[in-house]
């Protein structure tokens, strides 16, 4: 029989053993060695693969000197690993939070989407309703190539022209193993520090593990190791505050992967041996990231020729060659830096950054640039310092920065070294004082240079959450904006209140009030979710010292389409709210394809999965969905196609789940779940069902009609003699059951008893689903025991 292994509190895996009559266990050799490999060093699994030479199977005994002992559990069904010589324990890693999963099953290596959403608006004041927008935006994806653009048609608001625009259209190139990405076409240019964006038309590439492997822990590398000789309790406590505590076995454990914060961290291991000796060891960790894992690098480099435009459909025919780029490096134990570069004929910039971690957990960061351009040379830098104090279910945290900008600094998105501001000074201080208390004050202060106001922003506000639905915050402000920015020299004193209201993730509602700005709103709103028949809808209302708005919207999801209806007055001040409205009505949808597959459904932002019906469930619906409970399902199949599941992640393993509705009694639609991990914009096509789709029932008794009670064996088709054969076992009064059976076919289980037994059954070719074999008889004496 197939039994699990377990070790440590923990299931290693299954595995085949042979049970004897006097309740001895004989273990395969193959599959114990699968599992238990990686537990052991290089050099005892070459111990162990010697000992096991040319043999197939092998009583618990006979691999004791080989320091791994072995004992099998009747009450748990299982083999249990009792021991493994220390000296023998490969390194286990702490904080790990389990070994990472198999990847899910890969995307098909063709697919594409299409989305389409259509707006459309009237004026009440006029009566005029506009020319519908279209939004397109899809992706079309072969292997690791994809091609994405995003198009929009669109009445232009001055000239009153219909206008057809690109926003992007590229080619993107993944190599995840090396967490890789190129570009070709338009570009969205990534920009580090003190660069400056602008629009490219070119090639490009980047180096961002984050982009491919979101879910790693910011963990300290290193070869920190602890080895115990015997079981014992360790207690881990990083600048003081415990962090976690451990049950371990004897054996060697890595901790150098223990999360830290960015910055000093002092840590402690408290170790308590099973014998009762307690020690202590002591040591220090420094982190500084750059938001990177220590050690880790990203990079971007991009060469293209910039936009001449502002607005529509990007145009290069005048813009100039340019590059853009940058390198980033975080160390271990040692500062980090980052280094950038832009250039072109008519402004270049050489950036660089690095940080320096101070004691008790502060951090030091440099940022400096400068530039050569037109209007001359500049330069720019900006030194900031920040602490974060853990207390154990509080914190401080503070951040001072001081930021200078020369007047002629320039960057490829600033080739003119347009530069308002001189120094940029801000600050802030935060305080948890419990789980539901903060407090919050921030300070900024703007040093305007020529025509430019001097302004600044002082605040503090603070959150209290009275009850787990009601929080209420309160605080003061004082603000001078000057005449910078349209505000008309506005501020003053004052102070600031907010009542928020949230019974649940998904509805919230809240008032706000500043008396300096003399504005405020109200806002309640219902989401949606991503189920078939979801509604959401929102109430608002603002005032901005005298004009105010009152506005509602409607959402709707739908099986193939989602829609939105939003109503909004508008007026100078309340007495005269309503004297223009204005309705919009937008509708979207999507149609894609993968593996030969069409599909129409809802927006697709990333990646999807078509789940089509086995041809033997003719009109039966298939769903989709994170849960039925209720009924609910995200999407369902029909008369426009497939179901399709539109919001699957890339580079993330996740499940996909499906059900059939009415399927006949019986019928065998599979596990219902599809574990996946699809790469950037690509789609699966996923079958439910199969012709293997019979379930089959009965009781089994031996002679004498006596029951036969937890017998195991093995079921093949009687054609086939060489397919995998599924197990076969019978429960405490002999009942079985059988899936995965076809129709039309005889299939032969073979039981695993002492004459060995079996029977033959046929399925008739017009079953559809259960198959009852009521009881079937076996010339096998069946014992009490």
């Amino acid at each position: 029989m197939t039994v699990p292994l377990n070790f440590n509190r923990r299931v290693l895996g299954e595995m085949p053993v042979v049970l004897t009559r006097d309740d001895r266990f004989i273990v395969e050799s193959a599959g114990f060695r699968a599992l238990i490999d990686p537990l052991l060093t290089p050099e005892a699994q070459e111990e162990l693969r010697l000992k096991l030479e040319g043999v197939d199977s092998f009583a618990p005994e006979e691999i004791n000197e080989t320091g791994i002992k072995l004992d099998y559990d009747p009450d748990q069904l299982a083999v249990l690993v009792l021991r493994i010589d220390p000296t023998k324990r490969s390194v286990e890693s702490l904080f790990q939070g389990g070994r990472p999963e198999a990847p899910g099953s890969a995307p098909e290596d063709f697919s594409a989407y299409l989305n389409t959403n259509l707006a459309v608006s009237r004026r009440q004041s006029t009566g005029d309703i506009s020319s519908p927008s279209v939004f397109f935006n899809g992706a079309m994806r072969y292997k690791s190539l994809v091609f994405e653009a995003d198009v929009q048609g669109r009445e232009d608001f001055f000239s009153g022209d219909y206008e057809i625009e690109r926003r992007y259209a590229r080619f993107v190139f993944d190599q995840p193993e090396d967490y890789r990405r190129w570009y070709l076409g338009d570009l969205n240019v990534e920009t580090r520090g003190r660069q400056g964006f602008v629009e490219m038309g070119g090639v490009g590439v980047t180096r961002q593990r984050q982009r491919f492997d979101s879910y790693r822990n910011n963990v300290l590398a290193g070869g920190r190791q602890l080895v115990l000789q015997e079981s014992s309790t360790v207690r881990v406590l990083r600048n003081g505050v415990f962090v976690r505590e451990f049950q371990l076995d004897p054996g060697q454990y890595d901790v150098s992967n223990l999360p830290l914060d960015t910055g000093s961290n002092d840590i402690q291991l408290e170790i308590q041996n099973e014998s009762g000796r307690r020690e202590t060891i002591a040591y220090s960790a420094y982190l500084d990231s750059i938001e990177l894992e220590p050690g880790d690098y990203e990079y971007g480099a991009y060469l293209g020729v910039t936009n001449a435009g502002s607005f529509g459909s990007p145009d290069y025919s005048d813009g100039d060659l340019a590059f853009s780029g940058f390198w980033r490096k975080a160390f271990v134990n040692r500062p980090a830096v980052g280094l950038g570069l832009q250039a072109s004929d008519t402004v270049q910039n050489v950036a660089g950054q690095t940080q320096f971690i101070l004691r008790n957990g502060a951090r030091l960061q440099l940022d400096a640039s400068a530039s050569h351009a037109d209007g001359g040379a500049g330069y720019a830098y900006a030194v900031s310092v920040d602490h974060f104090v853990d207390m154990g279910g509080t914190y401080d945290s503070w951040t001072v920065v001081a930021d200078y900008t020369s007047e002629d600094y320039a960057t490829l998105g600033n080739e003119s070294g347009i530069n308002p501001a001189s120094w940029v000074f801000t600050g802030g201080y935060s305080h948890q004082f419990s789980e539901n208390w903060t407090a919050t004050m921030s300070a900024s202060y703007r040093l305007g240079r020529g025509d430019a106001d001097d302004s600044y922003a002082l605040s503090a506000v603070s959150s209290y959450r009275f009850t787990p639905q009601w929080s209420l915050q309160v605080g003061a402000e004082w603000i001078d904006y000057g005449a910078n920015f349209g505000t008309r020299g506005a501020g003053g004193a004052g102070v600031t209140l907010a009542l928020v209201w949230q019974p649940r993730y998904d509805r919230r509602a809240e008032a706000r009030y500043s008396s300096a700005r003399n504005n405020g709103s109200l806002r309640f709103q219902q989401s949606t979710e991503n189920r078939v028949g979801s509604f959401g809808y929102s109430v608002a209302s603002t005032y901005d010292d005298g004009p105010g708005t009152v506005s509602g919207q409607l959402d709707y999801v739908a099986n193939r389409f989602d829609a939105s209806l939003m109503h909004t007055t508008f007026g100078r001040s309340f007495s005269n709210i309503t004297d223009e409205q204005v309705t919009s009505l937008r509708v979207g949808t999507s149609i894609s394809t993968a593996g030969g597959k069409v599909a129409v459904g809802r927006n697709i932002y990333d990646s999807f999965a078509i789940l089509y019906p086995h041809e033997t469930l003719r009109d039966k619906p298939v769903i989709v969905g994170e849960s039925f409970e209720r009924g609910n399902y995200t999407s369902r199949s029909g008369a426009l196609g497939p179901a399709v599941a539109n919001s699957l992640s890339s580079y993330v393993d996740q499940s996909v789940r499906y059900d059939v509705l009415n399927v006949p009694p019986g019928y065998d639609i599979g596990e219902g779940v599809r574990r996946v991990r699809p790469t950037y914009k690509s789609g699966y096509a996923i079958q439910v069902g199969s012709d293997a789709f019979v379930s089959a029932l009965g009781r089994l008794v031996g002679n004498a009609g006596k029951p036969a009670a937890l017998i195991s064996g093995r079921v093949r088709p009687v054609d086939d003699p060489a397919a995998e054969p599924e197990l076969f076992f019978t429960n405490s009064v002999g009942r079985f059951a059988i899936q995965k059976l076809v129709p039309g076919k005889t299939y032969r289980v073979e039981l695993f008893t002492s004459p060995g037994a079996g029977f033959e059954f046929t399925v008739p070719a017009d079953n559809e689903g259960l198959l009852d074999l009521k009881t079937v008889a076996v010339p096998v004496d069946i014992t009490d025991q």
